[in-house]
């Protein structure tokens, strides 16, 4: 059974989230292999839950418009999140309380990548003044750059309640490595992150981003190594109790996807579970006729449903079989990340939503 082909999708909901499916570009890993079964304990919890994961970069800097939220646009998002009841958390502190975890109610994680200093001078004061959370992923090596934080204003920070977490030593292309390099390279960068981590603010996280949202499965196995609990990807979805946890998703409000009608979707958007290695990124070549199918969890979810390749509609490429829905595309030239998108709409009229990163190699930015 094809699906999707004649599902209508409201055009106000389509118009809203073109910019958003268009540039959202996300993350990779090795081809389509399995990563180990071993899970972080919070993942172990038995009822049903999902949380929304927002991703931020720069604030009220203008010079950067692609990772730029406005000022304006921050307050208005913190606002409706406040008005709208949502519970924010920092990300340790919501997986070590399981119980909140689970507990019926709103729940946002708002994560901060790269550790600009215009987090402290535009970001914090609006966190602060709406009561809100935060998590900030840190570049260990760019700490007190120009337009950085330094390693005194990551403490004072740390000291007002914002966690930090890992955002990698350099910040490289550690996909773009030779296989047999990789895990070595990556594992150096990691260890360069925490001895610094250890040395200013005399902690270790076990928090992550990977840098570009790009990874593969030995990468995955250095940081289980380590013991990191949760690792973010840079690819839209919503973080739940079928997420891997060393690919989870959130959605990006920078730029193009700053939008206050895109940002109500997203945070009030719901999973579309699937098994946690369908959630790895896949390595693939420009104009390579790909087909890989996903398990989705969930068997109240029966589609029809829409799939965007790059942003653009290709519904004709998914269809579902029992609990499985596969795609048959050919993979975007001249494009390193490509999103493959997927939503639904239920009977209940409540949207869900998956995507998959496809990552060309041959590609450089």
């Amino acid at each position: 059974m094809t699906a999707g082909r004649n599902f209508w999708i409201p055009e106000a909901l389509l118009i809203a989230f073109l910019p958003f499916l268009i540039s959202c570009m996300g993350n990779a890993s090795g081809g389509l292999g399995k990563v180990e079964d071993t899970i972080p304990g919070w993942q172990t919890v038995s009822e049903k839950y999902h949380v929304t994961c927002l991703a931020y970069h720069r604030f009220g800097d203008d010079r950067y418009p692609s990772t730029n939220t406005p000022v304006e646009a921050f307050e208005e998002h913190l606002k409706y999140l406040s008005e709208e009841g949502f519970k924010s958390y920092t990300v340790s502190g919501l997986l070590t309380d399981t119980a909140a975890l689970v507990k019926d109610h709103k729940k946002v994680l708002i994560t901060v990548d790269d550790g600009y200093a215009s987090f402290m001078k535009n970001g914090m004061p609006l966190l602060e003044k709406y009561k809100m959370k935060a998590t900030l992923f840190v570049t260990t090596e760019s700490v007190g750059w120009s337009d950085f934080l330094t390693w005194e204003e990551l403490k004072e920070l740390k000291d007002k309640g914002v966690e930090i977490g890992s955002h990698s030593h350099k910040h490289s292309y550690f996909v773009n490595l030779p296989k047999d390099k990789r895990a070595k390279a990556f594992e150096e960068d990691l260890l360069k992150a925490e001895s610094l981590f250890e040395e200013h603010l005399a902690f270790i996280p076990k928090t992550y981003v990977y840098p570009y949202g790009e990874f593969t499965p030995d990468m995955i196995e250095i940081l289980k190594k380590h013991d990191y609990i949760i690792c973010f990807a840079q690819n839209s979805g919503v973080m739940s109790d079928g997420s891997n946890p060393y690919s989870v998703s959130r959605f990006p409000v920078a730029g193009a996807h700053v939008d206050m009608d895109q940002f109500k979707s997203k945070v009030n958007m719901l999973p579309l579970r699937t098994e946690p290695g369908d959630q790895i990124p896949v390595l693939v070549k420009a104009n390579q006729p790909l087909k890989f199918s996903v398990t989705l969890l969930d068997e109240d979810i029966s589609g029809p449903f829409n799939c965007f390749i790059a942003g653009q509609s290709a519904n004709e490429s998914v269809s579902k079989q029992g609990q499985k829905l596969s795609f048959d595309l050919t993979v975007p030239a001249n494009r390193r990340r490509t999103l493959v998108t997927v939503t639904t709409r239920t009977a209940r009229g409540k949207w869900h939503w998956f995507s998959r990163l496809l990552i060309n190699l041959q590609v450089e930015e």
